[in-house]
């Protein structure tokens, strides 16, 4: 079975607009944008795996738009309702089924719409054959006609005549993913990068440093293991999103990364400042940031979120000029840790051209770990 699906995933037919054949139409799915943290477009959120029977979701008129993965074998005719028992009185809802899901992760075809064949102004679909075995996504919306609404309830309901059940991943667990939580590689040069900084920190202390120092680290892949939100958005087939992002974030859930917590125990110690500089959002995600580092047993003396753009410079600028806090003097920074090169003053992707010598400051000052996952390397061309 799992044979058979994946060689029916990993095809990629041309599809023609025609709808006889259960093709659709041209038109996919606008999936929320697979960015930089902060940096995506929203569209539709795909929230889980939805499973014959119903699932309640919150619906609003803006973006982005909730959306769920369901698998249906080949031939298998499927019905989709939003249901007037657990939706809001009065709502108005359109529904959109897209696919089948290829191999780049698209959902390229709008199969069947439909905006008011349900109870009400409520949506169905009815007897939608899906002509190909594989993953289908449907997209639950406000109708065309809704006046704005913030938090409406949607209760939405799948039923099959054939098979719409299978324990065959959506896509393959990429060996990004594989190697940061299974490798014991990984849990190694991350102790190691850590305890190597612990060394030339303390070694610069113990030769002289201003009254006033500390270190800067990122938080995400390099203070917290953000890995299990990672790997919960491949079993659906995605990446990234800012919202499911958000949702991680609130549930303070990221652990520590080996080392990171004795290293910034010992610059404490050594009567250094601990500073994090970190692209989540200052609007919605800092605070919940901190109460997941305290609840992991952090102590620090700033955390600088992202309130505008994503480039670091301007708060690495500030900590060393005395204007990252109130009450906070400059600091001479000795040491900077990060996953990411833009975690480090002025560095980008370009450096990765330059001459050797132009890496002489990581393992000194400068300390890199290991992040296959994602970072700005992702959109380097050559």
């Amino acid at each position: 079975m799992r044979a058979l699906l994946l060689s029916t995933l990993l095809l990629t037919p041309v599809f023609t607009a025609c709808t006889e054949d259960g093709l659709g139409e041209e038109g996919g799915a606008d999936l929320a944008g697979q960015d930089e943290k902060g940096d995506a477009i929203p569209g539709i959120e795909v929230q889980a795996r939805l499973a014959p029977g119903t699932v309640d979701t919150k619906l609003t008129t803006a973006v982005p738009r909730p959306g769920f993965v369901f698998f249906a074998g080949e031939g298998t005719k499927v019905n989709l309702e939003v249901t007037q028992g657990g939706s809001t009185q009065g709502l108005d809802t359109v529904l959109k089924v897209y696919g089948p899901r290829l191999a780049d992760g698209t959902y390229p075809r709008t199969l069947a719409t439909d905006e008011d064949a349900g109870y009400g102004k409520l949506s169905k679909i009815r007897d939608l054959t899906l002509t190909y075995g594989g993953f289908y996504l449907v997209e639950v919306a406000a109708g065309s006609a809704s006046a704005p609404i913030a938090d409406a309830k949607a209760r939405l309901k799948l039923s099959c005549t054939g098979v719409c059940e299978t324990d065959a991943p959506v896509a393959p667990l990429g060996f990004d993913i594989r190697w940061y939580q299974r490798s014991a590689e990984r849990r190694a040069l991350t102790a190691q990068a850590f305890s190597l900084a612990s060394a030339k920190v303390s070694a610069k202390v113990g030769a002289g440093v201003s009254a006033n120092w500390g270190v800067v680290l990122d938080i995400d892949e390099t203070t917290l293991n953000n890995s299990a939100y990672q790997r919960a958005r491949a079993d659906l087939g995605l990446g990234y999103s800012p919202a499911s992002w958000t949702t991680w974030v609130n549930a303070r859930a990221a652990t520590p990364l080996d080392g990171a917590l004795a290293f910034t125990n010992k610059v404490k110690q050594l009567g250094g400042r601990v500073v994090f500089v970190t692209n989540r959002m200052a609007t919605n995600e800092c605070t919940q940031t901190e109460d997941n580092l305290a609840a992991t047993g952090f102590t620090y003396d700033a955390i600088l979120c992202r309130t505008a753009a994503s480039e670091k410079n301007t708060r690495f600028m500030a900590v060393q000029n005395g204007t990252a806090k109130p009450g906070m003097p400059a600091l001479e920074v000795v040491a900077f840790v990060g996953d990411n090169i833009q975690d480090f003053p002025v560095l980008t992707q370009e450096i990765r051209t330059q001459p050797e010598s132009a890496l002489a400051g990581f393992g000194e000052n400068l300390f890199l770990l290991p992040n296959p996952m994602y970072g700005s390397w992702e959109k380097n061309t050559d």
